[in-house]
């Protein structure tokens, strides 16, 4: 598909995200599939909000205390710049998929997928369930085999479980978390973004596709919406609270579930490297879904030790 090239004409527009393509690299919000190492010890310096889990002592969180935010989450009340272009073509993909009303009135959404992760020596294959309740409950379960990992916000703050029993996280990692919920509701999720329209490019073999930049509580992402369909084709992401970063989300296989497009196949790459790949297994939304699901493993109410 031309990957190699994909995203260097981005940077190469941007000279200041390509400077910073050799500073920090950190991977984006919500754990990858892949995130199953060896719990990494407490550090000074900002944690990877993508990484398996951070080793800290219980009694430096307090998991009655909502997350702090932190400085990079923009102001809700603070006014956005969108040129009329990028908001025209924004929502002519949220159209596509179904229309706002559609995506952001899934109350639950429950969605099991097969993954390939492709960064072992040889690929290995597994399942990612996920589990979402409105306003802020989720819980996501990565299964390889002789390996589980789970990571849940209870609606207060996150915690996590790699097979070692589970740890509260911080708010760094509840915060990161927390974005990552959002993007369940992409694109829908930056109609509040500063929105800027890049051009049309002809990067994706066989189709023209409108490119949107947007920017949204430290993150600059890139959407490419096909010409013909309006549907979301790719988000590349190449700057984060952290620096620069160089990733992409290939979105394929569309099909409609209760009034909502959802692509069944998406492919995620990293400095021009396929990382994972997965597909849709089952998926059901507004079922029900009970609080249980969510809690800290032993406590009887959200974030009760």
């Amino acid at each position: 598909m031309g990957r190699a090239t994909l995203f260097l004409g981005r940077l190469r527009a941007y000279p200041v995200q390509r400077e910073l393509v050799f500073a920090v690299f950190v991977c984006l919000v919500a754990a990858t599939v892949g995130a199953l190492a060896q719990d990494a010890p407490a550090s000074p310096t900002p944690p990877d909000p993508n990484g398996p889990g951070i080793a800290m002592p219980q009694d430096f969180i307090d998991p009655n205390r909502p997350v702090a935010l932190p400085p990079w989450f923009d102001d809700p009340n603070a006014p956005r710049s969108q040129d009329a272009k990028a908001l025209e073509i924004l929502r002519a993909g949220i159209a596509a998929l179904g229309g706002d009303t559609a995506i952001l009135g899934r109350k639950t959404i429950y969605v099991k997928r097969r993954v390939v992760n492709h960064e072992y020596p040889e690929p290995r294959e597994g399942t990612v369930t996920l589990w979402f309740k409105r306003p802020n409950l989720m819980r996501k379960e990565i299964v390889y085999p002789g390996q589980k990992h789970v990571e849940a916000y209870d609606g207060r703050r996150a915690w996590f479980d790699s097979g070692t029993g589970a740890r509260w996280r911080g708010d760094v990692l509840s915060s990161s978390i927390l974005n990552g919920m959002a993007e369940l509701d992409m694109p829908a999720n930056y109609l509040d973004a500063e929105l800027t329209y890049f051009n049309i490019s002809q990067e994706l073999p066989g189709k023209l596709t409108h490119v949107v930049k947007v920017r949204k509580n430290g993150y600059t992402r890139e959407l490419m919406f096909d010409v013909s369909t309006s549907l979301l084709e790719v988000c590349g992401e190449y700057e984060n609270p952290w620096g620069a970063t160089y990733k992409m989300t290939k979105y394929e296989r569309y099909r409609p579930v209760d009034g909502v497009m959802v692509p069944y196949k998406v492919q995620n790459y990293r400095a021009n490297t396929l990382v994972t790949e997965t597909e849709v297994v089952e998926i059901r939304f507004n079922g029900a879904l009970d609080d249980s699901l969510f809690r800290f493993p032993g406590s009887s109410s959200p974030s009760s030790p």
